[in-house]
């Protein structure tokens, strides 16, 4: 009997990215600075807190065995939240939640616990996607947890106005399909991420590398798990910076930093921002950055909130021990850095990481 698994939560635990004590970096706090919490709440947190380090995991196993910690804290700290800014904006948690999270949640084991073929597979999750969108449109939604929902990514930017839900689904030959929700709270606004490339070879929902030049729309998603979001600029028109997951087949993976822009009436995503990484593109200005590595490789991403720069795994084209390129890229065990420079980010090459205070 083939086995069937949504992919669980590389959305959330990618965020800790694994404690291996390589590194002299302070843990950030986990607290957002505008919350407010009791004494008791506080200490629940820092119970639970998990170092975050600029030195990659070591395997994909060690951040699966934090990843319920991770969701914890998410959890823990949007529940600080929610009371104080309900009562601010007078929003009311719509009674209708909880059962349409437990009809969400059924269709879920339905694909956990069910030999399904593609063809099912594809029908639930298209009831999932089209529940969730009902069930996003209820009062109060945002502040909602839907924590039984496991299978789904459902996280918050750092400032409480944007949330994120992803997940994915595995079909018989080993490709995955995406699916996900952006939602906007300022505006009150719910965006179906989905799956249409330009190229007419590929099919509904079938994943794909966006190009580094691309401003796209909801509906030219490329297919990711998202496991954090940063907001870059506030006011009208805020931009939040995204750091996803996602399988593009077998044999690759795919980490992406992307730009969300939010608007009244619309989303986007991608913004030309990202200087000296990609100088084809026009003005040498990437409106995102994708790294493709091998299936069988772990790459790390890391924001560092005190210093407001990333940190990631230099990616190269690799080769066997005779120098024959092996036809994907995987770490060299060097890092790269993008710090914020003005309104750009800008690539630094070749970071001393055990330095970097």
């Amino acid at each position: 009997m083939k086995k069937f698994f949504l992919l669980p939560f590389l959305s959330f635990t990618l965020i800790v990215t694994a404690q291996n004590g390589n590194t002299t970096e302070k843990p950030e706090e986990v607290i957002p600075p505008t919350a407010t919490a009791t004494t008791d709440s506080l200490s629940k947190i820092q119970a639970i807190k998990i170092s975050q380090t600029l030195a990659p995991p070591s395997n994909d196993s060690t951040i699966m065995k934090v990843e319920a910690s991770a969701q914890d804290i998410n959890d823990m700290m949007a529940a600080l939240m929610t009371d104080d800014l309900l009562k601010k904006k007078g929003i009311k948690v719509s009674d209708k939640l909880p059962e349409a999270e437990k009809e969400i949640k059924a269709l879920f084991d339905e694909l956990l616990n069910k030999d399904t073929n593609d063809e099912e597979r594809i029908k639930i999750n298209q009831q999932i996607f089209e529940k969730m969108q009902a069930t996003l449109r209820l009062s109060g939604s945002f502040f909602y947890q839907f924590n039984s929902l496991k299978n789904m990514g459902r996280i918050y930017s750092d400032d409480y106005n944007v949330r994120a839900y992803t997940w994915c689904c595995e079909m018989e030959d080993m490709s995955y399909k995406f699916y996900g929700f952006i939602q906007d709270l300022e505006n009150d606004k719910v965006y179906r991420l989905e799956q249409r490339s330009d190229n007419p070879s590929l099919s509904f929902r079938e994943v794909f590398v966006p190009s580094e030049s691309d401003i796209l729309a909801p509906y030219r998603w490329y297919g990711a798990l998202y496991y954090k979001i940063i907001n870059i600029k506030k006011g009208n028109e805020p931009k939040y910076i995204l750091l996803g997951w996602s399988q593009l087949n077998p044999n690759l993976k795919m980490k992406v930093i992307d730009v969300l822009q939010l608007e009244e009436e619309k989303m986007q995503l991608g913004s030309a921002m990202f200087k000296g990484y990609n100088t084809r593109v026009p003005r040498g200005l990437a409106t995102r950055i994708v790294f493709p590595y091998c299936a069988n490789m772990n790459m790390s991403i890391v924001y560092n909130e005190k210093d407001k720069c990333f940190i990631f795994d230099h990616i190269t084209p690799l080769s066997d021990e005779n120098g024959n390129p092996l036809g994907c890229n995987g770490p060299d065990m060097s890092y790269d850095m993008l710090k914020k420079k003005g309104s750009k980010w800008v690539l630094k090459t070749d970071v001393d990481v055990k330095n970097k205070e």
